[in-house]
């Protein structure tokens, strides 16, 4: 059964991106994203969509005393209150996220799952193509998806 996801705005976009946005509800049974995410973002159009409203000031601690950018700080903090998955991709929310141990993953790993499910054909032909579009992938990311085959 699939699991549920917190989804970042900047995963979103680059999911989009690639035209990609609506496998999202094929690997995940809900994706669930702050309102700061909309905001970011816009509408989003997605069957498995679930916006969720922050209750906790914890994201206004992380958007101001660790300079995280707003959807950042309500992705972390609903990851917090409920032990789910996010997708995130900034390198410093990614570090805040890890060292409060939560389960994350990126655009990336979203790839390569896709791949692995058989939904996409080659996680890196789309990387190569979401970098092209001005996605920062990094020449060894880029090289380690290489070696991935499903």
């Amino acid at each position: 059964m699939p699991e549920p996801v917190i989804a970042d705005t900047s995963s979103l976009m680059a999911m989009e991106k690639i035209s990609l946005l609506g496998i999202l509800c094929e690997i995940y049974s809900e994706v669930i994203v702050p309102g700061s995410v909309i905001n970011e973002f816009g509408n989003i159009s997605l069957p498995c969509l679930s916006v969720r409203k922050v209750e906790s000031n914890f994201s206004k601690l992380l958007s101001i005393d660790l300079n995280l950018g707003q959807g950042e700080a309500e992705v972390i903090a609903l990851a917090n209150q409920s032990g789910l998955k996010v997708i995130i991709d900034d390198s410093k929310a990614r570090r805040v996220a890890e060292n409060m141990g939560l389960k994350i993953t990126g655009t990336i790993g979203v790839l390569i799952k896709a791949e692995k499910l058989g939904l996409i054909e080659s996680a890196y032909n789309k990387a190569k193509e979401l970098r092209e579009k001005g996605f920062y992938i990094s020449d060894e990311l880029l090289d380690d998806i290489s070696r991935f085959k499903y």
